[in-house]
């Protein structure tokens, strides 16, 4: 069942889903299929996740449990191309939240990815109501990526990039994957917190990616934010690339202790 895992319901699966009903969105809205977007020189255009967050307790789903997705919000220009979608089950939600941007390939290597040139109307909105939470979400992230530039400890994880276990179908390193090895990154740094107290939410912001034969250093660490009434842990994680040293993605996780 790849919808579950020892923890209760897939946090990566969910957001594979999410992702897969975030583009069927794009795509039905343009009259296209992902494949054939192309930026003003007319390149290929690949779809590229710059941000994601989860926020609830994926340790209440149980085996068995009826569930349903649902897309509270469709990504758009106007919006930031954020879209918001809930797994509902058995009274309890896990909600996913998407951010996309657009790039393609200058070169031959995951490494040349650049952001694509597109038309107006496939420009994210940087003003407005709506898209204001993505805006916000996007200035947090390069907050985070100056910290991770400035990091100079030494990895606590690395993982090697392998071509059938981390590449989507155009060759990228899947957003997911890096998502599930900031989440062993995690459990790594405090394995006596993060293993028996559910995260509450997590955002992870993503900038650049990874090659084969390339690897994946994370740093981590963790600070204690309250003790009463509940205590809860924020595990900050900066992965970069062993090549050259490049932040390829920051996150930020919350564990609580039950009520």
């Amino acid at each position: 069942m790849p919808h579950m895992d020892f923890s209760g319901v897939s946090r990566e699966w969910l957001l594979r889903e999410a992702c897969h009903l975030h583009w069927e969105s794009i795509a039905g809205d343009f009259g296209a299929h992902p494949k054939e977007f192309r930026d003003k020189s007319g390149a290929r255009v690949l779809p590229s996740v710059v941000a994601c967050t989860l926020n609830g307790d994926a340790e209440l789903f149980k085996e068995g449990d009826l569930c349903q997705f649902f897309q509270v919000e469709k990504p758009k220009a106007e919006n930031g191309w954020r879209s918001q979608v809930d797994l509902f089950g058995n009274a309890v939600t896990l909600r996913a939240e998407i951010i996309t941007s657009f790039a393609r390939r200058n070169g031959p290597a995951n490494r040349d990815l650049v952001r694509a040139d597109m038309e107006e109307g496939l420009q994210p909105f940087r003003e407005g109501e709506q898209a204001k939470r993505a805006n916000t979400i996007r200035l947090l992230g390069k907050s985070e990526r100056t910290k991770a530039e400035m990091e100079t400890a030494p990895p606590h994880l690395t993982f090697a990039i392998d071509r059938y276990q981390h590449l989507n179908g155009v060759g990228l390193v899947y957003f997911a994957e890096i998502h599930k090895m900031i989440t062993m990154a995690e459990r790594n740094a405090a394995p006596d917190l993060v293993v028996s107290w559910p995260m509450r939410n997590r955002r992870v912001h993503y900038f650049c990616n990874l090659d084969v034969g390339d690897r994946l250093e994370l740093t981590t660490e963790t600070s204690l934010q309250a003790f009463s009434p509940t205590a809860s842990v924020v595990v900050r994680t900066f992965a970069k690339r062993s090549s050259d040293g490049a932040v390829v993605a920051c996150a930020e996780a919350i564990y609580g202790a039950a009520i």
